[in-house]
């Protein structure tokens, strides 16, 4: 005869194998570490000479929960200790990394004028998740859909997406610490990187150039 205290000790055991696909759920909301200040250094080679209004950023994640996030095998989730502040998290890290690059003269919040350059961005995933049980990977994803206009012009659109494990180059975390701190790092590993890419993507316009024709 199983005894009580068996049957809630294998009914433990099951719970945490069944958990062993995404163990974020049962860790993250109790996150207690700043997010990470990783910025990617990037400086502009072609200087736009001219502001732009960073809009006030989307936050569109729900819609493309379990979607496949940079190629990877990895799925965008709800796992973040953000909640729903996480894309305001994401607007406040590019505006930083925007400011820092020195490809526009000032980088303005809120509500866009109509005749500038405009950077709009909706946050489609930006998340953490712990896979395993005896042994975690943890992994970090950001996905933004980002636009510049020119008043009722779209002048370039695109999606900037990027993924980062404990396990790659790019993270720039520890291999000794909680599984917070990963999900915490990864998450703004990830972000630096797709800031990066954006970046590199405005600067290769040479809007200085386009905004004489």
């Amino acid at each position: 005869m199983i005894r009580p205290f068996a049957l809630a000790t294998l009914a433990l055991c099951v719970t945490l194998l069944g958990s062993a696909c995404n163990r974020a759920g049962f860790r993250i909301p109790g996150a207690s570490t700043d997010f990470p200040e990783t910025f990617s250094g990037y400086r502009a080679v072609h200087p736009a000479g001219e502001a732009v209004a960073l809009a006030p950023a989307s936050d569109i994640r729900r819609a493309h929960y379990g979607e496949r996030v940079a190629g990877t095998k990895w799925r965008a989730c709800m796992t973040d200790s953000f909640g729903e502040s996480g894309a305001r998290v994401v607007e406040d890290r590019l505006a930083a990394e925007l400011d820092r690059s020195g490809l526009f003269t000032t980088v303005v919040r809120g509500v866009p004028r109509t005749d500038g350059l405009v950077l709009r961005t909706e946050v489609r995933a930006f998340c953490a998740q712990a896979i395993g049980f005896f042994f975690v990977r943890v992994a970090g994803m950001t996905a933004v859909d980002v636009s510049l206009a020119r008043g009722d012009r779209v002048l370039w659109t695109r999606t900037v997406e990027r993924v980062v494990t404990d396990a790659d180059p790019e993270y720039s975390g520890s291999s000794v610490g909680t599984i917070e701190q990963a999900m915490r790092r990864t998450m703004a590993d990830s972000l630096r990187l797709a800031a990066r890419d954006l970046l590199e993507s405005l600067d290769a316009l040479e809007l200085a150039s386009r905004s004489r024709e």
